[in-house]
């Protein structure tokens, strides 16, 4: 292997400044790639402090307060692995620095890889061992979590949404179960989303020009390096337009469907190719770039088979920034969530059929935090075989969305609350399903939109939910026996306007109802 002149000499450089001239973050992804779940030329190196990379690849040492390894030593192992060139791993510098320092955002770099280069694996082991890396890593990839379905017509409507409004109507040839859905109409007179709550699709691009999603659209982001970094569409992959109709598609326009939280805007960010392949690189990119940009939801229907550190940091850091992250759990029907579902700061979300059971291709595991509709589901589509119009999917893809509305919907009753607490109030709110309590399947339950913002709103949704848990259960009838016994409102069962012995009897057949 030819000498490269790895070390360039003691000198102070800034992130901005070790560049490299080749596009951000380009690199292709083909299914081979999917199928190793690795990349086998480029991987992730996080550098010790007082040391960066320049474009080249080049160790250049910063004055540091800490000694760093010895550049040379360095120098060696980039140039025995067959670093040609590096970058900084995040396209633009993170607005809260403290918070990336703390991480290690800033110190984590792309590597690409010439063709004699050892394994992919072998290079980022020596990269540890000799060079000092706190962490070297491939590139992991993955995929879309979708299931395609037969196509539907081309002029559907709100009545096939079985996921808002459950009736037991027929889709795709099945009936469903009434009121198996997640009670959108009934939370839609609370909230229908807010202007200033934004959801980010991070996806293979969302259409610019599909009449459901006109006017709806922020300024988005390409992170795949591919093209205009502000250009998030993509006209061969309609999966991103399929998830960003789902959480917030226009309504009351009298165009095709409904989006669940369809006030709110949406942030279009590219994180994968025409084939709906991805990487940790790009999603871990464009969230991090979402959560500097008003991202308050984001929704990742994607999946990597293994995390890494720099996926973990950028998840971790929008999540430090206040912005819910919900992500499909994986089309496996095994255990094994995918990432960055997996990671305990998002909300992994698997997927139910129309009659509240559980998607068989749904994967499960203590990580599920809840479910949500996800075969047969209804949303705009737009890609180059056909013009804007809609169709039926099945997948975790489809379910997460539904998750990241109902997010969006808590957030406008009440735009002061953290991830953690919109965490809790969905899963406090959630129809309980399976096994009673939380389970691998279900996580805590299916989501319920209406309970959702009504416990947010402190509006009793459930007539014995005395407490306002969002579910009914034996601490209620200790609440309603103190209310009773204190003669506070709370214990008419009624709807008499007084507390009477009559509520007695009432609170039992409230209780045994549970909610509606």
């Amino acid at each position: 292997m030819t000498s490269r002149g790895i070390f360039g000499g003691i000198a102070a450089c800034t992130l901005a400044l070790c560049v490299s001239s080749q596009p951000m973050n380009a690199f292709d992804i083909d299914s081979v790639d999917v199928d190793r779940g690795f990349l086998d030329d480029a991987m992730i190196l996080t550098m010790p402090e007082g040391v960066v990379l320049n474009g080249s690849g080049q160790a250049i040492v910063a004055n540091s307060v800490n000694m760093p390894p010895d550049p040379k030593i360095i120098g060696v192992a980039l140039d025995h692995v067959g670093v040609i060139a590096a970058k900084p791993v995040l396209t633009v510098e993170p607005e809260n620095a403290e918070l990336a320092a703390e991480l290690g955002l800033d110190r984590m770099y792309l590597v690409y890889l010439d063709g004699d280069s050892d394994s992919v694996e072998a290079s980022a082991y020596l990269m540890m061992q000799t060079a000092g890396a706190l962490e070297a890593e491939p590139v992991r990839v993955g995929q879309a979590l979708t299931r395609e379905d037969p196509s539907g017509p081309n002029d559907p409507d709100f009545p096939m949404q079985y996921s808002l409004n459950n009736v037991g109507q027929n889709v795709q040839g099945v009936v469903g179960a009434q009121d198996a859905d997640i009670d959108a109409v009934e939370a839609w007179a609370l909230t229908s989303g807010a202007g200033q709550v934004v959801i980010a699709v991070l996806d293979a691009g969302v259409s610019y020009d599909h009449p459901d999603l006109l006017q709806k659209l922020e300024d988005g982001f390409n992170s795949t390096g591919s093209g205009d970094v502000d250009d998030a569409s993509d006209p061969y992959n309609s999966h991103g337009t399929h998830v960003a109709g789902i959480a917030a598609a226009n309504s009351n326009n009298g165009v095709g469907m409904t989006g669940v939280s369809w006030g709110s805007p949406i942030m279009p960010v590219k994180i994968a190719n025409p084939l709906g392949f991805t990487s940790d690189v790009w999603m871990g990119d464009g969230l991090v770039w979402a959560a500097d940009n008003g991202a308050s939801v984001v929704v990742i229907s994607f999946g990597l088979d293994s995390g890494s550190s720099f996926l973990q940091a950028a998840v971790q850091y929008a999540h430090a920034q206040g912005v819910v992250i919900c992500a499909s759990s994986g089309n496996t029907g095994q255990p094994g969530v995918k990432y960055p579902a997996f990671y305990s700061e998002t909300i992994a979300v698997g997927a139910t059929d129309s009659m509240d059971n559980i998607a068989p291709f749904s994967t499960t595991g203590p990580q599920v935090t809840l479910t949500a509709p996800g075969v047969n589901i209804l949303s705009t589509w737009d890609d180059a075989a056909s013009s804007p119009g809609y169709r039926y999917q099945s997948g975790t893809s489809a379910a997460a969305p539904v998750v990241a509305g109902v997010a969006a919907l808590v957030l406008s009753a009440d735009p002061t609350m953290s991830p953690d607490e919109v965490r809790d109030v969905l899963k406090n709110s959630a129809q309980d399903l399976g096994a009673p309590g939380f389970d691998v399947q279900y996580g805590y339950g299916r989501v319920n939109a209406n309970r959702a913002v009504a416990l947010v709103l402190g509006i009793r949704v459930c007539p014995a939910d005395v407490n306002l848990s969002g579910n009914v259960d034996f601490s209620d009838f200790a609440a309603w026996l103190d209310a009773y016994n204190n003669d506070r409102i709370e214990a008419d069962q009624n709807d008499s306007d007084t507390v009477e012995p009559s509520d007695f009897s009432a609170f039992i057949a409230n209780y045994n109802e549970g909610c509606y």
